[in-house]
């Protein structure tokens, strides 16, 4: 990989974060025009809650390590190493993790089906605009590091 390559990362041209807001806006869209109500627990939103703020501190320690490690979370960005410790040990993505438990968490503090369901199509526009260049990425910069590295942590849990 040459430098001009490194410099843009896994040229990304977009936020993660974006498809976890819009999937869980999409959904409450949906929501508002066909509600379709999962439960009529009064108490249901602060078992949403709960899962968000759990999202956002796992998030917020995958941040964490990217800072320690003195390398980019954005991936936008070239990363100057593979990140094997802490939350990496389990998952080789806690924070898009973290994005697709927002959205259950989300979709459980609306009361609605719609929102809770868009986490499919989340993990799957995850996988297939993100992961899947950010993998390629990964390969051809640190090669079998990274393929070891793959072998040894999931993708998600």
């Amino acid at each position: 990989m040459n430098d001009a390559e490194d410099r843009r990362g896994p040229g990304l041209k977009f936020p993660p974060p974006l498809l976890a807001i819009g999937i869980i806006g999409l959904g409450y869209l949906v929501d508002w025009f066909s509600p379709l109500p999962i439960s009529a627990w009064d108490q249901l939103w602060l078992t949403g809650i709960a899962l968000i703020m759990l999202s956002v501190i796992v998030a917020l320690i995958a941040l964490f390590h990217f800072l320690e490690a003195k390398t980019h979370v954005e991936p936008w960005h070239p990363t100057t190493t593979v990140i094997e410790r802490g939350l990496f040990r389990y998952s080789r993505n806690p924070i898009y993790l973290a994005f697709c438990s927002t959205t259950v968490g989300s979709g459980l503090a609306l009361n609605s089906w719609w929102v809770v369901m868009g986490v499919l199509p989340l993990v799957y526009l995850l996988q297939k605009l993100v992961i899947k260049r950010e993998e390629t990425y990964l390969e051809n910069k640190f090669g079998q590091v990274y393929l070891d590295y793959k072998k040894r942590v999931r993708r998600w849990l």
